[in-house]
């Protein structure tokens, strides 16, 4: 689904993603295409790394079905991803064991998106599981770009 501005410039991307390993790759794919269309590629490394973890975290800890929703946000995007089945939030506190084991090889994916985020949180969901979402925004440097 796409949903356009009066201007007929898209600011609603949304597309279902596939319940296994895959998710995060079609996840990244539909970013790339929706920072072109919104000329913001100068946002798509950080962009495309919150939505590989948000999304990694959804298929690895949540039930499907998965569902990605990119909307401009002011200069910014906001990424939701909503798990219909699973009102299980994410815990920074569980999800980082960087913390006693430097060499930990999971555990830095919320702390990345914290790092990376104007703001996050988790929206629960009544009997429809829950939305994990995060705010990203150029760098200052970046803003005289997107005029």
């Amino acid at each position: 689904m796409t949903r356009e501005a009066a201007n007929g410039r898209p600011v609603v991307q949304r597309i279902g993603l596939p319940p296994d390993a895959t998710a995060a790759g079609v996840a990244r794919a539909h970013t790339r295409r929706s920072l072109t269309r919104w000329n913001l590629q100068v946002m798509l490394e950080p962009l495309t790394l919150v939505v590989s973890e948000l999304v990694g975290n959804a298929v690895r800890h949540g039930r499907p079905p998965f569902e990605l929703l990119l909307r401009r946000v002011g200069s910014g995007v906001r990424v939701d991803v909503h798990d219909e089945a699973s009102d299980r939030a994410p815990d920074l506190r569980k999800a980082a064991p960087v913390a006693r084991d430097p060499d930990a090889e999971d555990g830095r994916g919320l702390i990345l998106v914290r790092a990376l985020s104007r703001d996050s949180g988790v929206d629960h969901i009544a009997d429809d599981g829950k939305r994990v979402w995060a705010v990203v925004e150029p760098t200052s440097a970046d803003v005289g770009s997107f005029k």
